[in-house]
Formats: structure tokens, sequence, C-alpha cells
């Protein structure tokens, strides 16, 4: 499946011939590992910790992330007393990837849904 774009193509630079009009189709794959990895980086997860699905109409995009939340060792009381709360962070999480999602897709992002789907702790180093 994939979406089509319609509409004019970039303006093109001085002296050479005006744009045409036409139609870039873009695979649906590449929005969802593109909205894969702006999440991954927003949320501070990998990317292969992260769901997602988009529903797109002709104008605009609804994006539904599913993905874990990062909270820092429950031993480390520092880390936790400078720790946002959550639904705080995952209201700035949804505003940035609105706003990147935008700009990346080229398109109306209508809807950010965000799903956290459970808590997940940084990894322990092993020092030897």
């Amino acid at each position: 499946m994939t979406t089509a774009l319609t509409g004019v193509a970039a303006a093109a630079p001085a002296g050479a011939p005006a744009a045409t009009r036409g139609r870039i189709d873009v695979a649906d794959r590449v929005y969802r590992k593109a909205a894969e990895q702006a999440a991954a980086e927003a949320i501070g997860i990998d990317r292969s910790d992260v769901s997602i699905d988009i529903t797109g109409s002709r104008d605009t995009v609804v994006v539904r992330v599913s993905a874990p939340f990062p909270i820092p060792r429950l031993d480390d009381t520092a880390a936790i007393s400078t720790t946002v709360p959550v639904l705080e962070a995952a209201r700035g999480i949804q505003a940035d990837l609105h706003t990147r999602l935008t700009r990346l897709f080229g398109r109306d992002v209508s809807r950010v849904d965000i799903t956290l789907t459970g808590a997940t702790t940084p990894k322990r180093k092993r020092v030897r």
C-alpha cells in the first residue's frame, strides 16, 4: 500500500524549468520506519521497542505510538528527584513528535497518540 502525494513539485532553482505537476508515491513502511526512529529518539529508547500505527487520508495523518517509558533505577534517588512527572514528559514528547513528523512527512499530522506500555530502566553496566 502506498500513499500518494499530489500537487506541485518543489520550487525549481532560478533559471531552471518551471516545476511540473505530478504525483509522488511513498510506501507506508517508509512513514512507519521514519516515525519509529523519530519516536525512539524523542522517548529515549531503542527503535525496536517502538510500535507505530499510521492512519492517513489525502491531507492528514494520525500517528499512534506504543512504547515503554524510560525511568531511572529505583535505587538512584538523585535521578528520581530530578525526574519530570510521566504525564508532563509524555505531553512534551507528544508535542515534539507532532512537530518533527509534520516537518518530516511534509503533511499535516492531525494527532499523535502515545500509549505507554510499561517502564524500562537503564541497563546496569558490569564492572570487572
